[in-house]
């Protein structure tokens, strides 16, 4: 019988807490924590070869740590070493380019990687990684920084062929395509612009590569679209709002360190010298996107209202359950079994465990404590 082990990010607590998720209670088990990582904010995990990656989150850390973790024996956490990530970052995900996993770019340029969003330093980046999954002795990170303002996310396609990457403040998905012999890892192929003010913020790409969905943080939509396998293109096919007309939620807006917000003038972006001039109460503040049971259903969580919600996918995706959940829930994400949803609250510091049904309706099954500020969740089964 396989382990589940949950790994959370706790930015303020400078600690990682390790847990197994009983699939059965849906019920999380503390048994570790990994303390002495100041402002860790992002978590990313190579399942193949169980390394866990994580790094500081911020504005204030130009050239961020990156701690490099073995998962050994009953979950547990041992450090392998330590790297400087190229730039500030607000986003890791793994981008595994050997294998099985992505025949369709065995020629492509290099091997796995961690891609990067860097939301301070406006680029995209990718660190490559040795036959060990340690960053490469003597190889520059690639960096692409003229991909957009505000760089929020950034994932690649199952099949490997494309990356996706979001800019909040130009409102666009940037897509790239595999780079072969005499190109760089990534090469731009094409933007797809998204509604003027929107604020796009994440991106995740269908399972089975042939829908790539699209949360807003500043409108709080999700844009659906068709994927073109070959050539990454995406065509956009329906939209949802993720709030109720009785929130009363204004417009967002961008924010920047300590979720004030931030004067965009040309290409600079400073924080506002006056943090409330002019700012709603009750702004949208989209933040988590994710797929559910095999990806029949999407959910989202929204900031303000610390509202959690269930959409059906299909040609017009529908809401289909909606619940009050930790305060201000920025991490979240969807357990390997694809049926347990684990929300953490910034504010609150408790994550909440849910069991979404067939039908799409939210179960709680627990509530825990956790350290303070909890940002990122990483699974490893095993």
């Amino acid at each position: 019988m396989s382990t589940t082990y949950t790994y959370v990010a706790c930015r303020d607590e400078g600690s990682i807490e390790a847990y197994v998720l009983d699939d059965a209670e849906g019920r999380l088990n503390r048994f570790a924590v990994v303390e002495g990582l100041e402002d860790v904010a992002m978590l990313a995990m190579d399942h193949r070869r169980g390394i866990l990656y994580a790094g500081q989150g911020g504005a204030s850390h130009e050239h961020p740590l990156l701690w490099v973790f073995t998962v050994v024996a009953g979950g547990r956490l041992v450090l392998r070493g330590t790297a400087h990530l190229p730039c500030s970052a607000a986003y890791l995900e793994f981008d595994p380019t050997s294998g099985d996993e992505h025949p369709a770019v065995a020629g492509s340029v290099g091997r796995d990687g961690l891609l990067g969003a860097s939301y301070f330093g406006d680029a995209v980046f990718r660190v490559m990684l040795d036959s060990q999954g340690l960053p490469q002795e003597g190889q520059p990170a690639w960096i692409d920084d003229a991909s957009g303002r505000g760089m929020r996310c950034v994932v690649p396609s199952p099949d490997g062929r494309h990356v996706y990457a979001t800019s909040l403040v130009d409102d666009r998905v940037v897509i790239y395509r595999r780079g072969v012999t005499g190109e760089p890892p990534l090469v731009r192929s094409g933007t797809v612009k998204a509604p003027a003010g929107s604020g796009p913020r994440h991106v995740m790409v269908h399972p089975e590569g042939t829908h790539v969905a699209l949360l807003t943080e500043l409108s709080g939509e999700i844009l659906t679209f068709h994927r073109d396998a070959e050539t990454g293109e995406l065509a956009e096919f329906a939209r949802v709002r993720v709030d109720e007309p009785e929130d009363e939620l204004a417009p967002g807006y961008v924010r920047g360190e300590g979720c004030g917000p931030l004067h965009i003038d040309g290409d600079e972006h400073s924080e506002a010298d006056d943090q409330g001039a002019g700012l709603p109460e009750r702004p949208m503040w989209a933040a988590g996107l994710m797929h559910a049971r095999d990806a029949n259903y999407i959910l989202a969580t929204e900031r303000t209202t610390s509202a959690l919600t269930v959409f059906d996918t299909g040609s017009q995706p529908r809401r289909r359950a909606r619940t009050r959940t930790e305060e201000r829930p920025r991490a979240a994400a969807v357990a390997p079994g694809c049926e347990l949803v684990l929300v953490a609250g910034e504010l609150s510091g408790h994550i909440s465990v849910y069991r979404i049904t067939e039908h799409g309706i939210l179960n709680p099954t627990q509530r825990v404590v956790t350290g303070a500020r909890p940002a990122a969740f990483e699974f490893y089964r095993k």
